[in-house]
């Protein structure tokens, strides 16, 4: 008895099998995957226009600049208005939109019973959306 391997005649046969689930299920992994959003130049603006020619701009959240004197008073700052305490930032805040938020910039001479009493303030005149940056 002789043994001896088979070489194939034509080179080296490979199951093609594998290689179609492989590619079907690269296919499929894609297709799951992939987002299915509308083309960019096709999203509507921030400018909504409903009577034709009036419309209605997204705003911008509020800025309180929040800050001590030397002597440790608090300073909140909204705009060109100065308050020394958290009731009058109340009533400001009041009277603005709500929809945008609020953002308290602290300097560094700001103590943290300021900063809290500024986010409290916000709270009580119905914002929802409510941010803090620090160091200025």
């Amino acid at each position: 008895m002789r043994l001896t391997a088979r070489r194939p005649e034509h080179g080296v046969e490979l199951p093609i099998t594998p290689l179609i689930d492989v590619v079907f299920l690269l296919l499929i992994f894609f297709l799951v995957t992939a987002s299915f959003s509308t083309p960019q130049d096709q999203l509507s603006a921030g400018l909504i226009s409903e009577d034709g020619g009036s419309g209605r701009v997204d705003l911008l959240p509020q800025i309180v600049l929040v800050s001590a004197d030397a002597d440790g008073a608090p300073s909140y700052t909204i705009g060109s208005r100065t308050v020394g305490d958290e009731a009058a930032l109340r009533e400001i805040l009041e009277r603005l939109p709500k929809e945008p938020g609020v953002i308290l910039r602290v300097s560094n001479s700001a103590g943290i019973k300021h900063v809290a009493a500024g986010m409290q303030a916000a709270f009580d005149a119905g914002f929802t959306r409510r941010s803090y940056v620090a160091g200025r």
